[in-house]
């Protein structure tokens, strides 16, 4: 079998099974919290590079929860000659657009949605189904600075809305194999998004939950750090923190409430894999 013939077959498994994937790795917040397995640039000199790994993760039930949750997480990325990817953890996309030091075209993600029943606060309300979040993405690598971004849409069931993510960070060689990356990340929702995840409909409001008209806005901002050891043979281990602030009407959501345990929510990951 070709390469070619190899990796359209890759892919086409890998496309099958990314829902399933993405739900079970908890896929809503993955691009932001666990940086470092997918932070190091693959080699560039293989037509398909592979990224395995098996993680575990702790973060909030959902943004705004008060409980959190440690998860299992399967990794699997995958990109062919540096243009189409498909990743658990980055979605499904294509590099339209490539000059070298900035890349951009279209790619698919996955929102897990929120069963409502798993949280006091949102009993009362209608759940968030899982859907297909469809937009634009693009990275650039300017020096010490690296940035990354996308608009995405939800379509079909779930959300529906439109978000917006900013992220920038930067490298530092802590040593032949050691990498630290620190970043900074910011999102912004459509009012569409905003009333699914932090309105609270009249007909569904309680006297501890109060109806609440949420308009779109910022959403959350975090800082991370990513810790990466590169072993020899292409095994790696990855060690990822971060904090996040909800913002705007997020922030003043009854469903959020002024706990700052909850308003300021943190995760912690790590992975092994091995690229290849």
């Amino acid at each position: 079998m070709t390469l070619r013939r190899l990796a359209i077959s890759f892919f086409a498994a890998i496309i099958c099974c990314l829902p399933a994937m993405t739900r079970l790795a908890h896929a809503i917040e993955m691009e932001t919290a666990l940086q470092g397995a997918v932070s190091i640039l693959p080699s560039g000199d293989r037509d398909l590079e592979v990224n395995l790994g098996l993680g575990l993760f702790q973060r909030p039930e959902f943004l705004g929860a008060e409980d959190y949750k440690t998860s299992l997480l399967p990794l699997i990325d995958v990109e062919y000659r540096g243009r189409l990817f498909a990743s658990t953890q980055r979605g499904l996309g294509l590099f339209l657009f490539d000059t070298g030091n900035f890349r951009a075209g279209p790619r698919i993600t996955f929102d897990e949605g929120r069963d409502s029943s798993d949280y006091d606060l949102t009993r009362n309300l209608a759940d968030i189904d899982p859907s297909a979040e469809v937009g634009l993405y693009f990275e650039s690598y300017l020096g010490w600075l690296r940035l990354k971004g996308d608009i995405r849409k939800g379509v079909g069931g779930g959300h529906q809305g439109a978000l917006a993510r900013l992220d920038m960070a930067t490298a530092i060689r802590a040593g032949a194999r050691d990498t630290l990356f620190l970043g900074v990340n910011v999102t912004a929702a459509d009012q569409s998004y905003m009333e699914a995840y932090f309105g609270v409909p009249t007909a569904r409001a309680t006297p501890q939950v109060p109806a609440f008209s949420a308009k779109a806005g910022p959403r959350d901002a975090n800082v991370y750090a990513s810790f990466v050891h590169s072993f020899q043979g292409g095994m790696y281990l990855s060690i990822d923190g971060g904090a996040g602030r909800l913002l705007g009407d997020a922030e003043t959501s009854p469903i959020a409430g002024t706990l700052d345990q909850v308003l300021t929510q943190f995760y912690l990951g790590t992975v092994i894999g091995y690229r290849f």
